[in-house]
């Protein structure tokens, strides 16, 4: 199905990424929208910045733009936008890339991004708002909780609960038998896991190990 006016919301280099994704897809992209006062007036690839996060709650712009696409990696961020965004009438499509391998026997929900090379076997969730980048590989019936974010070519096993904005940095591999990763978790690139990972942990090193928690982020909107 074509989308059509499409904002995306991230004027960055992984904004760029996305517009090449779904132009190259045949879908409708209008500009971009993007708070930082360089990228007033500008054009980015070619297409303009139309204005910041708060004009999109202006009756002109939800009368132009239809449909949303958050290139922000801050899980947090991207949660919190692309929620109130939908709250306030504005739709939040997934993507998935045409080279992307995944069955019917997979549960979606809104505003997730599947990029190329990436591998979803069946019997997998994945909630509102996660991204999984290019040439990662999920196996049968793990959950992404919404806001997770996997990196490009990590390997996650089967039958693991992901929590809620859990960052899986580049190359990472969770083990089949860990059953939960905890909520607003970390886990640095080229980790290897075998454990349980509790909410908030920052797990590095091959086997995992946590170093650190982090503090929990706050509910309000980011600016």
């Amino acid at each position: 199905m074509k989308l059509e006016k499409i904002a995306i919301l991230g004027a960055g280099t992984y904004g760029e990424t996305l517009l090449t994704y779904l132009l190259e897809a045949g879908h409708e992209v209008l500009g971009f929208i993007d708070d930082h006062p360089d990228m007033e007036g500008a054009k980015v690839k070619g297409f303009p910045v139309l204005g910041k996060y708060e004009d999109l709650f202006n009756d002109d712009f939800k009368a132009t733009i239809e449909c949303i696409i958050c290139s922000i990696g801050d899980n947090h961020v991207r949660v919190t936008y692309l929620s109130e965004l939908v709250s306030q009438g504005y739709e939040a499509p997934n993507f998935v890339h045409d080279t992307v391998i995944l069955t019917e026997d997979i549960s979606m929900g809104k505003g997730i991004y599947i990029l190329p090379g990436s591998i979803i076997m069946p019997h997998v969730i994945l909630n509102d708002y996660c991204i999984i980048s290019m040439g990662c590989k999920i196996a049968h019936h793990t959950v992404l909780h919404e806001g997770a974010f996997v990196s490009t070519g990590s390997n996650i096993g089967a039958s693991i609960d992901i929590g809620g904005k859990t960052l899986m940095g580049i190359g990472c591999t969770i083990m089949t038998g860990v059953k939960k990763i905890g909520e607003n978790a970390i886990i640095g690139a080229g980790s290897m896991v075998i454990r349980d990972v509790p909410d908030q942990a920052v797990v590095v090193g091959n086997p995992g190990r946590i170093v650190k928690y982090i503090e929990t982020h706050s509910n309000t909107t980011p600016k």
